[in-house]
């Protein structure tokens, strides 16, 4: 919920949106939030994956809230609602709540990978209750079909880094649908074959996809 390490927003200022479709005030509050929080997230993990490495699931989680920030983004402008994340530097968010808790995680990540994975645990679990108030607050229904997409993915987010946090390695899933042996090592980096593989449970069921798609939109946005 990154910029590069100099704090530059990588977030390219939006143009005017056109509307395409009407929110009501609760709609636009909801998106313009969950804009925000998945940025959050985002930049939290991107910041954590620099510090442990890019090998770590910071990265991979960190790619999956880009996906989210992304739905939140197209439907901003199919409903014609100004982008809170225009020209923001990256860890700064103008919501006083979001910023006092990206400042806490990052300062308790930085003590230890654990802590960061702990982290990470908190973000998941404010997120899905945020989503749970947006999911019952919405009835547009392309906004609550993005909302509840994203709700499933912090609950696999919020596995993974419960996993992790308790000192469980991660199965690992590789190549078209064929299983493999590997496993996320101990840190929750991943094995050294360079393969991207789906997050998976510690005796390597199947697990939901993290890895990044090649896709022109989210491929987990309803909006099309």
């Amino acid at each position: 919920m990154g910029g590069d390490r100099s704090g530059r927003s990588d977030h390219a200022p939006s143009p005017t949106p056109t509307a395409t479709a009407k929110a009501d005030a609760t709609l636009v509050k909801n998106l313009t939030f969950m804009r925000e929080e998945e940025r959050m997230a985002r930049d939290l993990y991107t910041a954590f994956a620099a510090q442990y490495g890019q090998g770590t699931a910071f990265a991979r989680i960190a790619t999956s809230e880009q996906r989210h920030f992304e739905t939140m983004g197209l439907l901003l402008s199919r409903y014609g609602i100004a982008d809170p994340a225009a020209n923001a530097k990256a860890g700064t968010f103008a919501d006083a709540s979001l910023q006092e808790l990206y400042t806490k995680l990052l300062a308790q990540g930085k003590e230890s990978l654990t802590k960061a994975y702990q982290a990470g645990k908190s973000v998941e679990t404010e997120d899905i209750a945020d989503l749970d108030t947006a999911i019952k607050e919405t009835t547009a229904a392309d906004a609550k079909a993005a909302f509840e997409n994203l709700r499933r993915g912090s609950q696999q987010h919020l596995a993974a880094y419960t996993a992790l946090a308790d000192g469980k390695t991660l199965g690992t899933q590789m190549g078209q649908g064929m299983r493999q042996g590997g496993r996320w090592n101990t840190d929750g980096s991943a094995p050294n074959n360079g393969q991207q593989g789906r997050w998976g449970t510690q005796d390597g069921t199947r697990g939901p996809g993290m890895g990044p798609r090649s896709t022109t939109r989210p491929t987990d946005c309803p909006v099309r």
